[in-house]
């Protein structure tokens, strides 16, 4: 019998196996280039998020919702919103990413009547998540993002009133630009999103115990069913194969290692379960686009490191 047999049991709503963000500090602005072979399971965070297509094409799964995108395509993703973005025939696809506690968006309701976190939970029913940008708001929006990167980018200028003025700013504009939007035709039912039981339970498995030595036969052994009816119905229900699932785990708590701890690379590959550093780094590459050590290095984790 599996020694972690009465510690663990599913969450009820939201799989806590598929929480990430965990380490976040109060605001983050960064691009996401998604190329290749790339995917991503599905998540949920308690940040709010902004995601702006600069270029390529995908798709969206927010919720019970399919997007289809494409450039000029803004996003706003609510705290504990599932959701997952994909490629689509392999085309890559540039986003830029806003993520940021609710507190940041908070204005003065003494002095200001307008709610900017209205867009993220106060929802007619079928809201579209999707704002297909005019090229004016276009421009105000780049202007507004880039101006945020410059700022978020330089450690010893670091402002959060700055940060926070910008921020509201740019809700004001995308709130007004959701105000005149049209429906969104193409949205479509992503019911898919709901896990199977024991898919949720060998998720919650994995989350608490990737950085150990399991396996799938372990897995369902602590389920209690067949190892090969766990593969196939991980793989139907979640499009990942169980040991895909387990490295994503691993290589995002790295990521997150990577930003919010000044362990060393090595001590951080063994720490999520990759015995062999060279292989842990391929990973990292493969996932993100630039090794570990690009990645701690890039301009927009200044901030966080120099706090730890």
């Amino acid at each position: 019998m599996d020694k972690h047999k009465n510690n663990i049991s599913p969450k009820d709503g939201l799989p806590d196996s598929l929480k990430t963000f965990q380490g976040f500090d109060e605001f983050q602005i960064f691009t996401n280039l998604n190329e290749e072979e790339w995917r991503m399971p599905f998540e949920w965070h308690e940040q709010l998020e902004v995601f702006y297509v600069l270029s390529g094409r995908g798709q969206f799964y927010i919720d019970n919702k399919t997007y289809v995108f494409e450039p000029g395509d803004l996003f706003v993703i609510g705290n504990q919103e599932l959701h997952k973005s994909q490629l689509v025939n392999n085309e890559p696809f540039e986003a830029k990413v806003l993520m940021f506690n609710r507190q940041l968006a908070e204005t003065d309701p003494l002095q200001d009547e307008v709610n900017l976190l209205s867009l993220f939970e106060k929802r007619e029913p079928g809201f579209s998540h999707c704002l297909r940008v005019n090229e004016p708001l276009k421009k105000k929006l780049e202007f507004g993002f880039s101006q945020l990167q410059e700022h978020y980018d330089h450690q010893n200028r670091y402002s959060s009133q700055k940060i926070k003025s910008l921020l509201q700013w740019i809700l004001l504009e995308i709130k007004e630009g959701y105000e005149d939007n049209s429906p969104y035709s193409k949205m479509e039912d992503a019911s898919h999103v709901h896990f199977k039981p024991v898919v949720s339970k060998a998720m919650e498995y994995i989350a608490q115990y990737y950085a150990e030595e399991i396996t799938l036969d372990r897995i369902a052994d602590f389920i209690g069913v067949n190892s090969s009816y766990l593969s196939r119905v991980f793989k139907q229900n979640s499009g990942f194969s169980v040991v895909e699932f387990i490295t994503f785990k691993r290589i995002w708590r790295a990521k997150e290692m990577l930003l919010y701890t000044n362990q060393r690379i090595t001590d951080i590959a063994h720490s999520v379960g990759f015995n062999n550093v060279t292989h842990f780094q391929w990973t990292f590459k493969k996932m993100f686009a630039m090794s570990p050590g690009q990645y701690r290095k890039s301009p927009r984790n200044y901030y966080h490191l120099e706090k730890y």
